[in-house]
């Protein structure tokens, strides 16, 4: 069979919701034809990015291969309701920093950057540290066990972008619900429903109407150190940001601000849980905690692809990428390459070197890469401090997208700490 014959699956939301599958169709790819001009059925061509070394290749070339005008794969039927919703804003849904290339990128990334240092990010271990303690003691107040995905793992980073943002509470469930809707348009539980499930047109205008509103009171009033007040006051060439990019920062905040961290949390739980040797070694080693995250984000992958578009010719592994030719770069199945990865399915809490890739490279990596680690460690050492035992309750669910994702039900059962002795004790000690 020729390698052609997956490219259907290579572009497909369907293909991430089946682990086993989406597995052997990367390796497939990337021992065969790392390099692959995709021709999937109702998609515009691309090629396939699979090999780690050559997508960080493409990372450091922004101004051959540029963010704009596609960021993500879109079917021939995705390009028809996208060029109708445009047209009816007269200009673009959103315009965010992914969608942006230099100087423009460089100008808009640097407005927080210094937010999310690690440095800055030090003085948010309070806000993080509570949010931990409290949903872990959710979870252990669950005597039946939990559903981990949406009754924990989703709240935990909303709860701290919402909060840097100075999002009300009682929002809070709203605009998690627009973000599920948003990066994940094809799943059939979380994708919008009625006549306007097509496309992201009706989401973004929600969006827009949500925090045009913040934006305007926080110009009004803006509050004392907010990153909402931060942007709506940030000048670019001297200039205030325009509405459609002064919101535009709050929708990518909003939405991958929180999204990728708990894909990776729902990552991390189920895979410490399928190989309970591991667990127990973070338990008994907790200084292994940063590395294990790393492996949490390695195999998480949340963002699984983007798409550059080439500005010249270019070669790479021996063929000729076009000036005009869409490149997929495939950010999940570089993450489990074997030149790069020893045994690379396998989750170590110790893996070291771990050249992960799942933030992104080049100019593009990932903002909030330092709030993602620390709010991460943060939360797997209060679960494992306060916990004796986690049981895996059933099969997990995996979300159909091929743009952000991850687990979607993950059901689990925590045992208290405290508990264990009680357990323990020898069968007629106690009635």
């Amino acid at each position: 069979m020729s390698i052609s014959d997956i490219d259907g699956e290579i572009a497909s939301h369907q293909l991430y919701a089946d682990p086993l599958r989406m597995h052997a169709v990367f390796d497939r790819l990337r021992r065969e034809d790392p390099l692959h001009w995709t021709q999937a059925p109702g998609h515009p061509p691309f090629w396939a990015v699979s090999k780690h070394a050559d997508v960080v290749e493409v990372g450091r070339h922004p101004d051959v291969f540029v963010a704009a005008p596609k960021t993500f794969l879109l079917d021939d039927e995705d390009l028809r309701v996208r060029i109708a919703e445009t047209a009816a804003t007269g200009g673009k849904l959103v315009r965010t920093m992914i969608h942006m290339d230099d100087p423009d990128h460089r100008k808009y990334r640097g407005l927080t950057q210094s937010f999310f240092m690690p440095a800055n990010i030090k003085r948010l271990e309070t806000i993080i540290q509570d949010r931990a303690r409290a949903l872990v003691g959710r979870m252990l107040e669950r005597a039946d066990g939990c559903e981990f995905c949406n009754e924990i793992a989703v709240w935990f980073p909303l709860q701290i972008i919402m909060t840097l943002l100075a999002v009300p509470e009682k929002d809070h469930a709203y605009l998690l619900k627009l973000t599920q809707q948003f990066l994940a348009p094809k799943d059939a539980t979380l994708k919008r429903d009625g006549p306007e499930a097509q496309g992201k047109g009706a989401v973004a205008r929600e969006y827009f109407t949500y925090f045009g509103k913040m934006l305007a009171e926080r110009r009004a009033a803006p509050l004392a150190d907010d990153l909402g007040s931060l942007i709506a006051h940030a000048q670019v060439d001297g200039k205030p940001l325009e509405t459609m990019e002064a919101v535009s920062y709050y929708v990518i905040l909003a939405t991958a601000g929180h999204d990728t961290t708990s894909s990776s949390m729902g990552s991390g739980l189920y895979n410490l849980l399928r190989q309970p040797g591991e667990l127990e070694r973070l338990r008994a080693r907790p200084e292994l905690m940063a590395s294990a995250v790393e492996e949490m984000f390695r195999h998480g992958s949340p963002v699984k692809h983007f798409v550059r578009t080439a500005t010249r010719d270019y070669e790479l592994r021996g063929k000729t990428i076009r000036a005009g030719d869409e490149v997929a770069l495939m950010y999940h199945c570089a993450n489990f390459d074997e030149e790069v990865f020893d045994d690379p399915r396998a989750f170590r809490v110790d893996r070291a070197p771990n050249r992960q890739i799942a933030f992104g490279f080049g100019v593009h990596a990932c903002l909030g890469q330092n709030l993602a680690r620390s709010s991460m460690r943060a939360f797997f050492t209060e679960l494992l401090a306060r916990t004796a035992h986690i049981e895996l309750m059933g099969e997990p669910a995996f979300i159909a997208s091929n743009q952000v994702g991850g687990l979607k039900a993950l059901q689990v059962r925590t045992t208290p700490l405290a508990a264990s002795a009680t357990d323990a004790q020898p069968a007629g000690a106690a009635a």
